[in-house]
């Protein structure tokens, strides 16, 4: 009797207009899917003409023709898209393949839901209110991303001989990783916030005895930067990353027993959100209304808490790691079955 043919992988295009944000979250939820069916995938960076940047995505005309480079068949069998630029690109190609490909938007569309097979906003953006929302609508309470548990065991292992002194260090307290965030459109540091950081740095040693890890992203002001060196470049506590080399944020994920975040970032919120660690909050200045309701919605449901002036390090974390990347790959492996693509 003849073996059964293996089933051939599917298509999958991932498309942004190449945001460092919008991609880890399209790479992620794809890769998320790699680990349950066959496929390939396809990372697509698109940019609008200019006549086409301030229409919504079902009134764009012409809409294949819109993008640079232009998208030509053979369409995918999945695709995923996130940001409003690609909202115009995902109509049409549904129009294009007939409606064989399935696909899949990412945060807010800011064009009406209907024109999908799947949006995925998170639940800070508020697209549906009423108590039965539409069946194509799934929210997550953070954002998808690409980190796996094999990505932060490997991150832990690479630094762990690096770190060994400290790590070993007998009689050290708790281990408080720091990841700071920075300059964005709305929010940032001042010398008051950067001040009580490092007020609030010195209290956990002081008191705790804390053995601290720093990682700034290439969104932390320079000033805060070079205070923090000028602080701690010398203290036997506090690890600071010089931006040299291989960033250790995976590892600080994997090593810390607290993880203190700055307020402006969801993406590096939603990633130690991914850990069992508790997860603190460190605010930043002029906060967008949006992304308060984002920190409110997990302080509510005890995922966070507010970190000011001081960590609390007897917070234990008893919840499980959220895992949304994973919770849409299933919806839409699920989905993609009915949908005759598999």
């Amino acid at each position: 009797m003849q073996a059964a043919s293996e089933p051939s992988p599917l298509t999958i295009w991932t498309m942004t207009s190449g945001g460092a944000g919008m991609k880890s979250q399209v790479n992620g939820l794809a890769n998320a899917i790699a680990l349950k069916i066959p496929v390939d995938i396809i990372e697509k960076t698109i940019a609008l003409k200019w006549w086409a940047k301030p229409l919504p995505g079902h009134l764009t005309p012409c809409p294949l023709k819109s993008t640079r480079p232009p998208l030509t068949p053979p369409w995918p069998d999945l695709l995923i898209t996130s940001g409003r630029r690609t909202s115009a690109a995902s109509i049409a190609i549904g129009r294009a393949s007939n409606g064989k490909t399935y696909r899949v938007h990412l945060q807010n569309p800011q064009t009406p839901l209907h024109h999908f097979d799947l949006v995925c906003p998170m639940a800070h953006d508020q697209l549906h209110n009423d108590q039965t929302p539409p069946t194509n609508l799934t929210t997550t309470t953070t954002a998808l991303h690409k980190i796996t548990t094999q990505d932060l065991t490997n991150a832990a292992a690479e630094w762990a001989p690096i770190w060994q002194q400290r790590l070993n260090r007998e009689g050290r307290g708790p281990i408080l990783g720091i990841l700071l965030g920075g300059k964005n459109k709305n929010a940032g540091f001042d010398q008051t916030r950067c001040n009580a950081l490092i007020k609030l740095i010195h209290r956990a040693i002081n008191e705790q005895d804390a053995e601290v890890f720093i990682t700034p992203s290439n969104r932390t002001e320079a000033f805060v930067i070079k205070s923090l060196r000028q602080e701690f470049s010398n203290h036997a506590n506090v690890w600071i990353w010089d931006q040299t080399g291989k960033n250790p944020y995976h590892a600080i994920l994997a090593t810390a027993d607290h993880l203190l975040v700055t307020s402006d970032s969801v993406s590096m919120i939603s990633e130690s959100l991914y850990t069992d660690r508790p997860v603190h909050i460190f605010p930043l200045s002029n906060i967008r209304r949006r992304h308060r309701l984002f920190l409110d919605i997990l302080a509510k449901e005890q995922q966070i808490q507010t970190a000011a002036t001081e960590v609390n390090f007897s917070v234990k974390s008893s919840r499980p790691p959220i895992d949304e990347t994973a919770k849409i790959a299933h919806i839409i492996c699920e989905n993609l079955q009915q949908h005759g693509t598999q």
